[in-house]
């Protein structure tokens, strides 16, 4: 098993505040976000598409924010499309297609298309992670797993003890604002629909929901004389 530690992280200061602020973007820790594989391809990615310079700009303007209780809010409406399109590099494994606006504002001479950062960024998504899935056609969760069950839905309680470990992460500390990640709420003041992780969609489990009744007969039709 691959630990991560201060000698394994990579040294790399870009790709180290790359990953470090992709953490409040993407809602996963550095050590899960190293762990894909993917940061140094993400961070070439993100340059190809929209440039060293202005990849840094956003970088700089994100952590500014995160400095503020608005958060996103202060960021530019070009910033704002660039945060959307690294969080959907790091939960899909691919660049999407960027609003025209902001496109034409970057002035990139790449198409402005949808592409997959590599053939193995795409089992390593995010988004598989979040409802403790695997990405079909790939990375199988072994023989015989169809036949346990899945790992139970956090608590309420649960999820706001691991958003209090992680506002106590000097990773975080050191890229987010005390403003934004460490102020106390009174307890229940965030509706539970709104606090981050997996939840229930329906109360009703699928085998408690009647079948549907048979469709009647239709009526024979009358011979016309």
């Amino acid at each position: 098993m691959n630990v991560l530690t201060d000698d394994t992280v990579p040294t790399d200061p870009e790709l180290r505040r790359f990953v470090d602020l992709s953490m409040p973007l993407t809602g996963f820790a550095g050590y899960d976000l190293h762990g894909t594989g993917m940061a140094r391809l993400y961070l070439d990615t993100a340059r190809r598409q929209i440039g060293a310079d202005r990849l840094t700009a956003f970088l700089d303007a994100w952590q500014q924010a995160l400095q503020t209780p608005e958060g996103p809010k202060r960021l530019s409406p070009l910033d704002r499309e660039i945060a959307r399109a690294l969080a959907y590099l790091w939960y899909t494994g691919g660049w999407p297609r960027l609003a025209p606006a902001a496109h034409a504002a970057l002035r990139r001479e790449v198409p402005n298309t949808e592409s997959v950062a590599s053939p193995s960024s795409y089992p390593e998504g995010l988004v598989w992670r979040t409802f403790a899935g695997h990405p079909a056609g790939a990375k199988p969760p072994g023989f015989g797993t169809w036949a346990l069950e899945p790992p139970p839905l956090p608590t309420e309680e649960e999820i706001r003890e691991v958003l209090r470990a992680a506002a106590e992460d000097p990773a975080v500390q050191a890229v987010s604002a005390p403003v934004a990640f460490q102020t106390q709420l009174p307890a229940g003041s965030v509706p539970a629909h709104l606090l981050p992780g997996p939840r229930l969609s329906r109360a009703v489990p699928p085998s408690a929901v009647p079948a549907a009744a048979a469709p009647p007969d239709p009526e024979p039709e009358e011979a016309s004389e």
